[in-house]
């Protein structure tokens, strides 16, 4: 009996070790503008939060520096859960494209969970070919002539994966949003573009642009009728816009999967799944060990894209 009571006292001691959380009110950071997806996102699963936890948790937007800005101020917190970010595919895009960098991505962070993620789609003005193989066999007759519009570095290495994969030469055009690529492919200036379902839906509808392939395991549900570029003879180009959150390395992993597991619950409600749902988005909630080896993967994925690409830092 002695021994037992001793067992039920170290467990007991064990359990009120486990820190307290939380126990003030919760930030999540959004190194973006307020009014995009993952500030719209962060601020649902924000007011969700509070209400489970009977706690404040609030979205803060520190904008600046594709996202570097906003992330420095969390990776800098202390690392106890109530200081959180939640970041898209630039954050591990950014190593390879700044010549320095305050914060490594991978090493410095505390993986919490993807929150969802959404392919890209490839989508062509209507006077090009209907299908993805004759698309590559026009640019490949025609090297150099086709240019490509992107609104961000994911969506840029969206079209740089593809050229490499493909074998084509295709012009490289920044924009500073989507809805201008849309824009620009409506009024002829550019031919393609590397985009979201959500930008491009209501032209796919309307048949004034035509998406001919999704960068996806499956066909979206907002296109059943689109190809995905697997299904069209590239096995290997799946790639996709992600929401993720981070907290600061060195928080408890009690407190990290205290806090995947009610995201976890969270998406799986139906009105925040159609909530992403207008974002073209799937839920996934992944765990922080599944999470952490993503962050890897596409860390280093999109490091050799770039390397490849021959793109230069800045």
């Amino acid at each position: 009996m002695r021994f037992a009571f001793v067992g039920l006292a170290l467990l007991a001691g064990a359990v009120h070790a486990q820190p307290a959380f939380p126990t003030k009110p919760v930030r999540i950071v959004v190194p973006y503008a307020p009014g995009g997806g993952t500030d719209i996102i962060s601020r649902t699963i924000a007011q969700k939060l509070g209400e489970s936890w009977g706690q404040t948790v609030f979205v803060e937007n520190r904008a600046g520096a594709n996202g570097i800005t906003g992330t420095d101020l969390v990776v800098k917190s202390p690392p106890d859960g109530h200081n959180l970010v939640v970041v898209v595919a630039a954050h591990v895009i950014n190593p390879s494209l700044q010549t320095k960098m305050p914060f490594d991505p991978v090493a410095d962070m505390a993986p919490v969970t993807l929150i969802a993620q959404s392919p890209w789609v490839i989508v062509v003005i209507p006077s090009l070919p209907t299908t993805l193989k004759e698309f590559v066999a026009y640019a490949k007759a025609n090297p150099g002539k086709l240019r490509f519009g992107s609104s961000e570095p994911s969506s840029r290495l969206a079209g740089e994966q593809f050229k490499q994969l493909a074998g084509i030469n295709l012009e490289h055009i920044p924009y500073k949003g989507g809805s201008q690529i849309m824009t620009d492919m409506l009024g002829g200036q550019i031919e393609t573009g590397f985009t979201s379902t959500l930008t491009v839906l209501q032209h796919y509808k309307s048949g004034k642009l035509r998406v001919i392939a999704v960068a996806g395991k499956a066909r979206h549900p907002s296109m059943p009728d689109v190809p995905t570029a697997i299904e069209a003879g590239y096995p290997d180009y799946e790639t996709y816009a992600w929401y993720g959150m981070y907290a600061p390395k060195g928080t408890p992993r009690e407190t990290v999967s205290r806090i995947q597991q009610e995201i976890a619950r969270i998406v799986r409600q139906p009105d925040m799944q159609e909530r992403l749902g207008q974002f073209g988005a799937e839920p996934i909630a992944s765990t922080p060990e599944n999470f952490a080896a993503f962050t890897k993967s596409e860390h280093d994925k999109f490091a050799r894209l770039i390397k490849a690409a021959g793109i230069q830092p800045e």
